[in-house]
């Protein structure tokens, strides 16, 4: 959903902003940031870098995002997706876009909205997750720097190499490695911090691997 934040947030922009100010408005690094431009880029949406001392971002001034680049089944899938999302994340729910998308067109968004309220009841989590907490940032940080992340669970610290966030019935986890491969719990996380040490060795994926993980 960031992207979509960045996407508004230049379209309101009168003037050119710099990747430095975008990363620190978001709390993401630079290299996160030029990631992002590079997906709305792909995206089509016209997105223009000027490098040097007066260098920053800057989305051409004559676009506008029309409402009927979407069907009303983008709409629907859109919007679902969204609804589900403000549920279960709390970064998504303070960011109100389904709000913002009423911008774009009110009537359709509002009428899928009452819809999915309707028939579509979300009852997975007592808490919504939340990536932009003092831990998940610190595991960011080491995420962007393929760096080794000092734990603290249950008043025990070990160092471990952090993969992947892995969304599960039991909440939000982390999915890293010390000698095996385990699962954490974000919310048993009381601390975290980046290590100096890296590691560039192969890593086997979540989704190859959840069969054998040993959960914390």
């Amino acid at each position: 959903m960031r992207l979509l934040d960045i996407l508004f947030y230049l379209l309101r922009c009168n003037s050119k902003v710099t990747i430095k100010e975008l990363s620190e408005i978001f709390n993401v690094s630079t290299k996160t940031i030029r990631r992002d431009l590079d997906k709305l880029s792909i995206l089509g949406i016209p997105i223009t870098i000027y490098r040097g001392v007066n260098g920053g971002v800057e989305i051409d001034k004559n676009y506008i995002i029309s409402k009927y680049i979407l069907k009303y089944s983008d709409y629907e899938s859109l919007i679902f997706a969204l609804y589900i999302g403000e549920k279960i994340s709390k970064d998504i729910s303070e960011s109100f876009l389904i709000e913002k998308f009423k911008f774009v067109d009110n009537d359709r968004c509002s009428k899928i909205l009452s819809n999915l309220r309707q028939r579509f009841i979300i009852d997975l989590y007592e808490e919504e997750f939340d990536t932009k907490n003092k831990i998940c940032k610190e595991i960011d940080k080491s995420l962007d720097n393929k760096s080794f992340i000092q734990l603290e669970v249950n008043g025990n610290k070990f160092e471990v190499y952090p993969i992947s966030y892995v969304l599960r019935k039991e909440g939000l986890c982390l999915y890293c490695y010390r000698e095996k491969y385990m699962i954490i719990l974000i919310n048993k996380i009381s601390n975290a911090i980046m290590c100096s040490k890296s590691y560039d060795g192969p890593i086997i994926s979540y989704i190859e691997n959840k069969n054998k993980i040993k959960f914390i």
